[in-house]
């Protein structure tokens, strides 16, 4: 079998990618601060390359049309150029030896301090670079090849083709009440009595807003969110003080919070999942490696 060898300029794959966004060769050209035939010789290179035609010019109605194979290389290209930028990202940390690691506040402020003597050990806490977001945008960002590993929640086992995940814990989620709260002293609490209730909850880069709604869906209600609030310290402190209930992993519940925690009688319920993750295609550093090894040891 004989494969084609395909010559292709980077560049040429960027002005097409503008291209099918904007559908104006002249903005284009506005945009990469170059001539207009730039761009159309660009295109006509990648046509000839691949021996087909990716636009069409409707002169009567001034647009451009994308055909079918275009649309195709379209679905290729964005791949190849998110690639590409994951692997300058790889390449220049490799360089520079350093370590971005993920961690969401919530599973960082359980798991992450009995790791750290062993990190300080071996010479690597002061290489890494700690991103505190939501698991929802760390999981972008390790796809995106913004982080090198991260530890993210889930509300089922992690499943994502593009992700090493190794799952180390699980935690039940319950609902919180101030300690004043007329369900303090419940132990339980069925989900037709959350209808109508005030919650508190996480935003959307959080799992636990997610896991909020799959409990409303399966409740058949609409929570009544009266907060939303990136910070697990001032979601407490607002049902402390009785402005409203949340739903919280039983990891994030502790004894000093003034908090009162109660388990739903439901079936079908998420979980919180946590689990370590990297890239898939991500050839781990020495450094990196000797950081998984000590989180797997650790937790």
């Amino acid at each position: 079998m004989i494969h084609q060898v395909i010559n292709v300029n980077i560049k040429d794959i960027e002005y097409f990618n503008e291209l099918i966004t904007t559908k104006n060769f002249s903005i284009v050209a506005q945009n990469f601060n170059v001539s207009q035939p730039t761009i159309t010789m660009a295109i006509k290179r990648l046509e000839e390359e691949f021996n087909t035609k990716f636009f069409i010019r409707n002169k009567s109605h001034k647009e451009l049309i994308v055909t079918d194979s275009g649309k195709q290389f379209y679905e290729h290209s964005k791949q190849i150029m998110q690639e590409l930028k994951v692997a300058s990202k790889e390449i220049r940390d490799a360089d520079e030896q350093k370590i971005v690691f993920g961690l969401p506040p919530i599973i960082g402020t359980y798991y992450f301090p009995p790791v750290t003597p062993e990190l300080l050990r071996n010479n690597l806490l002061d290489d890494l670079t700690i991103v505190s977001r939501g698991s929802t945008v760390c999981r972008k960002m390790l796809l995106n090849g913004d982080l090198d590993i991260a530890l993210l929640g889930s509300n089922s086992p992690l499943k994502e083709p593009n992700l090493v995940t190794e799952t180390f814990a699980r935690s039940p989620y319950k609902i919180v009440v101030g300690q004043e709260h007329p369900w303090a002293n419940r132990d339980s609490v069925t989900l037709d009595e959350l209808h109508g209730q005030r919650f508190i909850s996480q935003n959307e880069s959080f799992i636990h807003q997610r896991a909020l709604k799959k409990v409303a869906r399966v409740g058949h209600f609409r929570p009544n969110i009266v907060c939303h609030t990136d910070n697990i310290n001032i979601l407490k402190a607002l049902v402390a003080e009785n402005t409203g209930i949340s739903l919280l992993a039983s990891i994030a519940i502790n004894p000093n919070d003034r908090l009162h925690a109660i388990s739903i009688e439901a079936e079908d319920f998420p979980v919180f999942n946590m689990a370590i993750a990297y890239h898939a295609r991500h050839l781990l550093t020495n450094k990196q490696q000797k950081v998984l090894d000590i989180l797997r040891k650790s937790i």
